[in-house]
């Protein structure tokens, strides 16, 4: 899975992988490709970003304007969703930039899709595990992120709050502490793996892509 990522994501951007586990650095290397060890102490993606960074530049190296997370249970993003996304963060008024898909029948019952609430010009309002969260259109959240580097250091600092905790979502942290977040549209996002279902549909894909 972690490969199946790795190579869509080289196809558009240089590509690092950040990951507490050799097993998976190795793997990577392997290919061809560049990983960062980090901590297994990190609760979620953006501190695990936040920490390759670090050590990056401990190393010398010139750190980005922006950056993506990209997560490793996402084998089908597309290159086109990455090229989205990076268009958005080079608004000059987007910090934090996301994206989201038109929510379709199911969406909202397989408990760990996450649901937008946004502006026409992409602001995220709100957002939640409860699609009912949207004045109007219900869009289904990508979990894709890009940051301006510099603002990292900020939101992984951040205290949790409430309304994080009963959702599950760690934007949300963010919206609470008076960050702005936009998101542009995707026509449609592929599946993240987030169960032993997910994978089996994922799996299925690929080998109708191959020929069986």
């Amino acid at each position: 899975m972690i490969q199946h990522v790795w190579e869509r994501v080289s196809e558009v951007l240089p590509t690092i992988v950040a990951t507490d586990d050799a097993r998976i650095a190795q793997a990577i290397e392997a290919l061809g490709g560049k990983a960062v060890m980090t901590s297994s102490q990190c609760v979620n993606g953006t501190q695990r970003v936040n920490e390759a960074l670090h050590n990056l530049s401990e190393q010398g190296q010139n750190l980005p304007g922006v950056l993506l997370n990209i997560q490793g249970d996402e084998p089908l993003v597309s290159p086109q969703d990455i090229v989205s996304l990076m268009n958005l963060m080079l608004r000059d008024e987007v910090q934090i930039g996301t994206l989201v898909t038109p929510a379709m029948p199911g969406d909202a019952e397989s408990g760990t899709n996450a649901f937008a609430d946004k502006t026409p010009d992409g602001r995220c309002h709100s957002f939640s595990r409860n699609p009912d969260c949207c004045a109007i259109q219900a869009w289904r959240h990508v979990g894709m992120y890009g940051f301006k580097t510099h603002l990292l250091p900020e939101l992984v600092a951040l205290p949790e709050t409430e309304n994080e905790i009963r959702e599950r979502l760690e934007q949300v942290r963010w919206l609470d502490h008076g960050y702005a977040i936009y998101a542009a549209e995707v026509k449609a996002a592929g599946i993240g793996v987030d169960s032993p279902e997910d994978l089996e549909k994922v799996r299925g894909i690929f080998a109708g892509e191959l020929g069986g």
